[in-house]
């Protein structure tokens, strides 16, 4: 399948998406850095499992999933059922933790995008505001942002997943924190590499423009609905 930015329509789509953006909301973990790049995520899912059986508490059908937002998702979705008893609760916090100190760890090696600090940089320029909203911790983002030498250049809020996992995108929750106040929400662009990033771009009615690095990626994103896609962040650079 060819790539979706060989059409002479896409980069035309992009020039007019980015020309009326005056805040670009930006997803960390993909568009940015790669969080996991040093730390697999796998082996933290594995730990933030085990968690949960040494405590009696593991959705079942969650065993041996390589995700760790899922594992955090799903049990906290089990916790709400149980009003947080039976040592629901006291299991989630833990699993927060684990991954809350994994991500602070994984920030240290994480590994920046290609092509993302010159467009971020020349975002900025061009004297637009810019935001995060990102299933990450806070923590996370903002050090992966200051070793990328681009942390000045977020004048926006930097949303980070808070202590309820329902919350994290695909719930609008996070974008709508990202937005920025008095500015409609179609002035925004919210470039993101998940469905689940499309999927809140639509409920809170923002513009959105796909990016995986992988074609696996840009089919999923495809799939998914997403019709814009671009295969690496410098695409964007001369549409700024």
């Amino acid at each position: 399948m060819p790539s979706v930015t060989t059409s002479v329509a896409v980069p035309d789509a992009m020039r007019e998406m980015l020309s009326r953006a005056q805040c670009i909301v930006f997803d960390l973990d993909g568009p940015i850095a790669r969080v996991f790049a040093g730390e697999p995520a796998a082996v933290i899912a594995r730990e933030l499992w085990e968690i949960a059986e040494r405590d009696g508490c593991l959705v079942e059908e969650l065993r041996g999933c390589p995700d760790p937002m899922a594992l955090l998702y799903g049990h906290t979705a089990e916790m709400r059922r149980n009003n947080g008893g039976g040592g629901w609760a006291e299991t989630v916090a833990k699993m927060h933790d684990q991954l809350d100190a994994y991500e602070r760890k994984a920030a240290e090696s994480a590994t920046p995008t290609p092509g993302a600090a010159a467009f971020i940089e020349a975002c900025h320029a061009s004297g637009r505001t810019l935001s995060i909203a990102t299933n990450n911790h806070v923590d996370a983002a903002t050090r992966i942002l200051a070793r990328m030498s681009v942390r000045h250049c977020f004048e926006g809020p930097v949303v980070g997943r808070g202590r309820d996992a329902l919350l994290m995108k695909p719930h609008p929750a996070p974008l709508q924190a990202a937005m920025l106040r008095g500015v409609a929400v179609d002035r925004h662009l919210m470039i993101g590499d998940t469905g689940t990033d499309f999927r809140a771009a639509q409920e809170v009615g923002m513009p959105f423009y796909g990016y995986h690095r992988s074609e696996r990626g840009r089919r999923r994103l495809r799939e998914a609905g997403v019709p814009l896609i671009a295969s690496g962040m410098a695409e964007f650079l001369p549409f700024t």
